[in-house]
């Protein structure tokens, strides 16, 4: 991603209003996206991230038996036509990624697999054999969804911290609507002009906890600190040192896995969540008049806390 310095254009409110919108979307990913989390400010009715196909799997858990051997289902394994080294694909990032590994022994349903690389909370998936190796995927048998939820906020993490666009989307609902008035396609439109302008985001969550699942509906409540360079220094966009940005995730259960649905108690640069109806004009988002007000009294502050972690 291409840092973008128009150091002075940034001085004037309406260009200052912009830096502190790129800032924001990074945290949707989790997301993701966040996964916290357009190109178009949404006059498509199709969501933009229809170019990730997930592939629906199986998926399986391993038991480590010491000395990097695992016990795992003789259907995780693989062989390639041609190729000596049989293989499993792991769930990385919620995208199948290939091991090759060294088959020890066999029964008619289990074998036992050496590898220096497989973990104890590894999952790999069935039929390897029909499945790409990098393909997205979305597991629907053999992990429960409070470990899927977790997962997907991984995954999104890791998309933002790749600066990738299209991967950091793959993890919100195309439904996403929030109380601000944010919705999918607003929401991608962050995200890409955050990726211009910022560098090298570095997200850290804690205290993620699913405190709630019913059906196709899941809370999540999560500790963020989100951190970017600008102006070739490094500081907090979310959170601080000392202190995270306390963050809700309402997420919903599609045929392709769980994704943000909404977000709720972001505060960019310590500013409250009212402030991102504000930042939202600058990509589509109606103000009110007395919104256009607030905006005009927000920006000068805004510039001052640019400028306090980042300089000039």
């Amino acid at each position: 991603m291409k840092t973008v310095f128009r150091l002075a254009e940034r001085f004037f409110e309406v260009s200052f209003c912009i830096i502190q919108n790129k800032s924001l979307p990074l945290v949707l990913l989790v997301v993701l996206g966040v996964g916290g989390l357009v190109i178009s400010i949404g006059f498509s009715l199709t969501p933009k991230n229809a170019g990730i196909t997930e592939t629906p799997v199986e998926v399986v858990e391993i038991v480590h038996q010491g000395k990097k051997l695992w016990s795992v289902p003789k259907a995780v394994i693989g062989r390639q036509s041609g190729k000596l080294s049989p293989y499993v694909l792991r769930i990385k990032g919620l995208r199948a990624e290939q091991l090759n590994v060294e088959v020890v022994a066999e029964t008619d349903g289990s074998a036992e697999v050496r590898s220096d690389d497989l973990k104890p909370v590894d999952l790999l998936v069935l039929d390897p054999g029909k499945v790409q190796p990098g393909l997205a995927i979305a597991p629907i048998n053999g992990i429960d969804d409070e470990r899927l939820v977790q997962l997907t906020l991984e995954a999104g993490s890791a998309a933002v911290m790749a600066e990738d666009l299209e991967e950091s989307v793959r993890f919100i609902s195309p439904n996403y609507h929030d109380s601000l008035g944010f919705d999918f396609n607003l929401i991608r439109r962050l995200i890409e002009r955050a990726y211009e302008e910022f560098d090298q985001p570095l997200i850290e969550l804690a205290g993620s906890q699913v405190s709630q699942i019913e059906g196709f509906q899941a809370v999540v409540q999560t500790q963020m600190k989100l951190t970017a360079i600008y102006n070739n220094r490094r500081n907090y966009l979310i959170g601080n040192r000392i202190e995270p940005n306390i963050i809700r995730l309402l997420m919903v259960k599609s045929a392709n896995g769980w994704k943000v649905s909404q977000v709720k108690g972001l505060r960019p640069l310590g500013f409250g969540e009212s402030f991102l109806k504000i930042l939202g004009d600058q990509i589509g988002l109606p103000l009110t008049a007395s919104e256009h007000v607030q905006k005009r009294q927000t920006c000068m502050p805004c510039r001052r806390k640019m400028q306090e972690r980042f300089g000039n």
